[in-house]
């Protein structure tokens, strides 16, 4: 185990260090811990980031205390202390708002020598401040995790920006919410922690120097483990979103039908007498775990308004109700009620039929096109599919006297069989 690494200290004796599972403020518990490790051979000796270290030695009884002051000790005050007793250890000095200095003391456990603290109440106001400092921090954490989650939701999941988020993800917000609850979780075990003992202290009762660390130590792990594993996840996703952008851009379009559901601008109308189709395929996976699959087609000059435009994205979601979630999302999303976005949201219509899930259409916006645009927008889910399909139409050949409604209907009922087979396959 990482936590078991033997190194070579200053000295040139064996150390051992051990994971700190504890917070160095949890007094009693820390000290019945540092005992049990010297009945084992293992003396502390110094702390680091993340590990304590203990010198090997032989196994002994040993008494450990921890004070908690707020300013260094000078020379003459720790040979005060050793002369009474309690040889000093090792200090610890941890800045919240203020320097703390937790100064550690070793004697034997059969030495006849005075408590290092005979009064509780006078222990307490030691700890005042470490309380005080510790309620702060675990407040501010808090208020600032919920106006972070606040202000992230309004973006993500009430702005323009919801079904973008449901697919897509933001990496950085969804780790940024779990280290930041990390945070929070250690602040208030923090402050848990020293408010028990300044409770315990300030109603008179001495601190129990052989408390049961154990249990504490296991929960303390569990959350410890959990944020290694995180930062793992998250490079894994990371490396993964590199490797299938990379492997899975851009590519040609197929000559036959695409590996996923998608229909061609060949199967709508008649391309006999049109210039060559361009367009291209494109491919991506998501950190929700969604696979994006998109094609576009179109005919003419694609910088002054195609007159054939086709674009069909298939988005392959992890699970049916994500499937349902983001599909409501795509309905009631804010940026289609603009008018110079691609959808007219008040001319939503579902279509009855039972060859999917659901079917939608709307009418995409035309603004700035050809008076004579012919224009589709259907929105299908069936199971864990989403297949968004945009047609446009500004050659002027539609039959004469129908209508834009008409238009998209008879479009749709050709889609729809289509879709709905090589939906099946998938």
């Amino acid at each position: 185990m990482f936590d078991r690494v033997e190194h070579r200290a200053a000295d040139g004796s064996n150390t051992v260090r051990r994971w700190i599972r504890d917070d160095i403020s949890d007094l009693d518990r820390n000290e019945s811990w540092f005992s049990d490790m010297a009945e084992q051979g293992l003396f502390i000796d110094h702390f680091g980031a993340c590990f304590a270290y203990f010198r090997k030695g032989t196994p002994r009884k040993t008494r450990y205390r921890i004070d908690v002051l707020s300013r260094k000790l000078t020379e003459d005050e720790l040979a005060l202390y050793d002369s009474c007793g309690w040889h000093f250890v090792v200090m610890e000095i941890e800045n919240h708002w203020t320097p703390v200095y937790f100064y550690v003391y070793q004697t034997d456990e059969n030495a006849t020598i005075p408590e290092l603290h005979t009064d509780p109440m006078e222990q307490a106001e030691s700890l005042r401040r470490l309380h005080r400092g510790g309620m702060w921090d675990s407040c501010l954490c808090v208020a600032l995790l919920l106006f972070w989650s606040w202000s992230s939701l309004q973006r993500h999941l009430y702005a323009q920006h919801q079904f973008d988020f449901l697919i897509n993800g933001d990496a950085t917000y969804v780790y940024w919410t779990l280290f930041s609850c990390f945070a929070v979780v250690e602040g208030l075990r923090r402050w848990r922690n020293v408010r028990r003992l300044y409770k315990r202290l300030a109603g008179g009762t001495p601190l129990d120097h052989h408390a049961d660390y154990r249990a504490a130590h296991r929960f303390y792990a569990l959350t410890a483990y959990l944020k290694p594993l995180l930062w793992a996840l998250a490079m894994v996703t990371l490396l993964a979103q590199l490797a299938f952008s990379a492997l899975d851009g851009t590519r040609p379009l197929p000559e036959g039908t695409p590996d996923f559901p998608a229909v061609r601008l060949a199967e709508l109308r008649d391309m006999s007498g049109e210039q060559p189709v361009s367009g291209a395929l494109f491919h991506d996976w998501t950190m929700t775990g969604t696979k994006v699959n998109e094609l576009w087609e179109y005919v003419g000059d694609e910088e002054y308004n195609a007159q054939l435009e086709l674009n069909v994205a298939a988005y392959r979601l992890p699970f049916t109700w994500f499937s349902m979630l983001s599909f409501d999302a795509l309905l009631h999303d804010e940026r289609y009620s603009s008018s110079w976005t691609a959808y007219n949201a008040e001319e939503y219509v579902q279509l009855e039929t039972y060859l999917v899930d659901e079917a939608w259409t709307a009418a995409p916006n035309t603004h700035g096109t050809q008076e004579k645009t012919r224009a589709l927008a259907l929105f299908i889910r069936d199971g864990r599919y989403i297949v968004e399909v945009l047609y446009f139409d500004r050659t002027g050949n539609s039959a004469e006297g129908q209508t834009e409604a008409a238009f998209r209907a008879e479009t749709a009922q050709k889609i729809l069989p289509l879709l709905a087979a090589r939906l099946d396959e998938a």
